[in-house]
């Protein structure tokens, strides 16, 4: 094998894309996998959600002869604009937290959209099977779909959220590069289920009150329930995914062949025990206590979660510094590279800045790379990438140094915006207008001071 096919070998082996540097754009998206993972995902995404429709919008009958009616358009859209806001209110929270290596806003569509179209899918025809499976055992009225709920929706439900996650392990593990990036995945994928399944709810009581005489007010009815739902109950789908997410981001960033194996399993089986309690007490509570319970024990719950994510965003920005310290300490990287690249307020101020000191794509990409260095410098550190992260080493380092030199800005600080006519440019044009006239180009001046003579055509080169 040649050199260059020892080196695939290795980056692959590692879990490091080969260097796509020289080929060109049609060739490096062909060759993606990304590109076909994305074209399947989407379709397969657009089937599962044409097959929900049609399953949720049909008319059916129960045992008892009486057609129920299925969800309408109308119906669909007013509830989706309701299951809006908390989606985007968790997409928000997600990406801030993701903040120091945030995924590419592909991976962000794909998993919302999985857990929207997919997931939901199918854990919606699998549940449907599993219940008229039970009801074959047990045909008791007013059990079946507490037993459904408890014992068969929360494993089902994590099963299908979790494929996502375990299939970018597969594809791609490096993009787990510490629990922030496992807890963000899981709770997008979460977060885009919730969305569908609320929309399914707040539909159904639309049309219930709409079809059935003396429910009262109908709005009224969908506020409490978007409030309930909503607001109040909104973390769970979110929270119970991102346990998932943590197990198999732990069992990526370790060398231990125990916590791969064990890690992943537990971050589910925890997810789905948390789901079924939720939906125990969900289905045996009243409203009132339910509201008690949230507010009791389940927020507080959420918050400290949320809190142990947060410090270990934080956490991930010394990382960021104390492994761009190891470059500038061999020489590679200049002395102010690890404070720029590391505070997160500087990085922002930077890319404000560089829309008039700099270049705005060239100043991201510089932030993007110097944290894809370091984070690789970490798992080399931390023994989960071998000699194969070596050569993305270099790559890297020639990219920042080419991005630089290109306009992009390693720091903001000191740095602060200028109207169009402070600008240097501009300033250097008025000093000149002042000097020669207003009307008048330094090039065109006669008896400028500046002089400068022809050469004289007799003169030739030395000569020997």
């Amino acid at each position: 094998m040649t050199s260059e096919e020892v080196q695939s070998y290795l980056r692959r082996r590692t879990g490091i894309a080969a260097s796509t540097a020289g080929r060109p754009l049609l060739k490096r998206v062909l060759k993606s996998k990304w590109t076909w993972l994305t074209t399947a995902m989407v379709i397969l995404a657009g089937v599962c959600l044409w097959r929900l429709l049609v399953s949720v919008m049909a008319s059916t009958q129960d045992t008892d002869g009486n057609t129920i009616p299925g969800l309408n358009a109308d119906a669909l859209w007013l509830s989706a604009s309701r299951a809006l806001p908390t989606l985007l209110f968790w997409i928000v929270c997600f990406i801030l937290v993701d903040r120091y290596k945030p995924q590419r806003f592909r991976v962000w569509f794909l998993t919302v959209m999985w857990g929207g179209c997919v997931a939901v899918t199918l854990a919606y025809f699998l549940n449907t099977w599993v219940s008229v499976r039970m009801a074959v055992v047990d045909e008791t009225s007013g059990t079946l779909s507490t037993r459904v709920a408890v014992f068969s929706a929360p494993f089902v439900e994590e099963a299908m959220k979790a494929s996502v996650v375990f299939l970018f392990a597969i594809v791609d593990r490096n993009r787990f590069t510490s629990r922030v990036s496992g807890a963000v995945i899981g709770g997008l994928v979460g977060a885009g289920f919730a969305f569908t399944e609320n929309i399914i709810y707040y539909a159904r009581v639309v049309v219930y009150g709409s079809y059935t005489s003396g429910t009262g007010d109908v709005m009224a009815a969908l506020d409490y329930m978007v409030l309930f739902r909503g607001v109040l109950t909104c973390f769970g789908h979110p929270l119970f995914t991102l346990m998932t997410g943590v197990g198999v981001a732990f069992a990526v960033t370790t060398r231990s062949k125990t916590v791969r194996v064990l890690a992943p399993v537990t971050g589910y089986l925890f997810a789905a025990f948390l789901h079924m309690f939720f939906n125990w007490w969900m289905s045996i509570l009243s409203d009132t206590q339910v509201i008690s319970v949230v507010l009791v024990v389940a927020w507080p719950i959420v918050f400290a979660v949320a809190l142990r994510v947060i410090m270990s965003s934080i956490a991930q920005r010394r990382t960021i510094q104390a492994r761009l310290t190891d470059y500038v300490a061999m020489g590679w990287l200049p002395a102010t590279y690890p404070e720029a690249f590391s505070r997160f307020r500087t990085r922002v101020w930077t890319i404000i800045m560089s829309l008039w000191h700099g270049n705005v794509i060239r100043s991201w990409k510089l932030q993007v790379r110097a944290t894809q260095l370091a984070l690789l410098r970490e798992a080399i550190t931390r023994g989960t990438v071998d000699q194969g992260g070596l050569y993305a080493e270099h790559e890297l380092i020639d990219d920042m140094a080419h991005l630089s030199q290109r306009g992009g800005l390693v720091s903001g600080r000191g740095l602060r915006p200028y109207w169009p006519w402070n600008s240097p440019r501009w300033r250097r044009r008025a000093s000149l207008t002042a000097r020669w006239g207003r009307t008048q180009k330094v090039s065109d001046v006669v008896g400028s001071p500046l002089k400068y003579s022809a050469s004289d055509p007799r003169w030739g080169p030395p000569s020997a």
